[in-house]
């Protein structure tokens, strides 16, 4: 077994056991960073399958966040609270919005696609900010606790915790045969030379769209998990600064690796929340420090970090032979 399965599989232990030293060891404040970091996790490995693997860099995945929040809060709300319900009814919402928004986002590249994806962003934003049925400005509060069935509800966080846990793992998981698979391959070959894949045939323009609608299938979920967990959400899921946190915790985790992204996010919510506790001013100060240092001295960031040091070490020495 590689020992990058290994520590996979050790970090997924470790984060087994973080309820059971709740209330005990330490606060219920950390299950609930927990829940943060999983969601987010969930939310790069999508994003990474569109930036990292399809080199498509979109600044408006918080469209796909907000519309997963949103449409789990009105489910809850009016409709039910199964679980399973809510994420049905998310993804499909979620793959019609990428649908079409990638029917006209998709035709563009480089900083047009930048551009078009953030308009759309704003435009969801400022719907939902006017639109008194789901609070406005003042967000929608209240949102009923979901069940998973047989009397199992989510309301108890250690449960929520395990649920968000199998949820990111299934999704990482998913997301990992999918780049291994021969679509993925396509998508590289997109991302290395757009021409030379049409030319061999491939419907790019398809793939692509195929990509934007699967990334924003997992930004939809995570949105879900996250109002679920919070019981409120708010026209600020929907802001350009989520889009920005997202894509800068891609690049400091190095992209096109699926495991560096998922560093990166667990690394700026688990910091971030640690410098504001200790310096609620100028905790920002030191994170665009660390950002503009990975940008000079590690653009691929720690995945890259990680290769150049392995690079470092040298081939493993051949056994002797008596």
């Amino acid at each position: 077994m590689s020992s990058t399965r290994l520590l996979g599989i050790a970090v997924v232990a470790l984060m087994l056991l973080l309820p059971l030293g709740a209330g005990r060891l330490y606060s219920d404040y950390y299950v609930a960073l927990g829940i943060r970091v999983l969601v987010f996790t969930l939310f790069l490995t999508g994003f990474d399958l569109l930036a990292g693997y399809a080199g498509l860099i979109s600044f408006g995945h918080a469209m796909f966040f907000g519309t997963g929040a949103y449409t789990a809060a009105l489910v809850l709300k009016y409709a039910t609270t199964s679980v399973w319900v809510v994420l049905a009814v998310s993804i499909v919402v979620n793959v019609a919005v990428g649908t079409t928004v990638g029917y006209f986002a998709i035709r563009a590249r480089e900083i047009y696609f930048v551009f078009l994806t953030f308009a759309f962003a704003q435009f969801f934003y400022n719907f939902v900010n006017t639109w008194e049925f789901v609070g406005a400005a003042n967000g929608l509060p209240g949102i009923p606790k979901a069940t998973l069935g047989a009397g199992v509800g989510l309301g108890d966080r250690a449960t929520l915790y395990y649920f968000t846990l199998a949820v990111a793992v299934a999704g990482y998981a998913l997301a990992r045969r999918l780049v291994h698979s021969s679509y993925g391959r396509v998508l590289v070959g997109i991302r290395e030379n757009e021409e030379r894949a049409r030319f061999l045939g491939y419907d790019a323009t398809r793939c692509l769209r195929r990509a934007f609608v699967i990334s924003g299938v997992y930004a939809g979920v995570a949105g879900s998990l996250l109002a679920i967990d919070q019981s409120f959400v708010a026209p600020t899921l929907y802001y350009w600064s989520i889009s920005g946190e997202v894509l800068l915790m891609e690049l400091l985790g190095g992209m096109g690796t699926l495991a560096g992204p998922v560093a990166g996010a667990a690394f700026v919510i688990v910091l971030g929340d640690t410098l504001s506790s200790l310096m609620a001013e100028r905790w920002l100060l030191v994170m665009g420090l660390i950002y503009a240092a990975c940008v000079l001295f590690s653009p691929a960031g720690f995945a890259g970090l990680v290769q150049r040091l392995r690079r470092s070490r040298g081939p493993a020495p051949a056994p002797r032979t008596p």
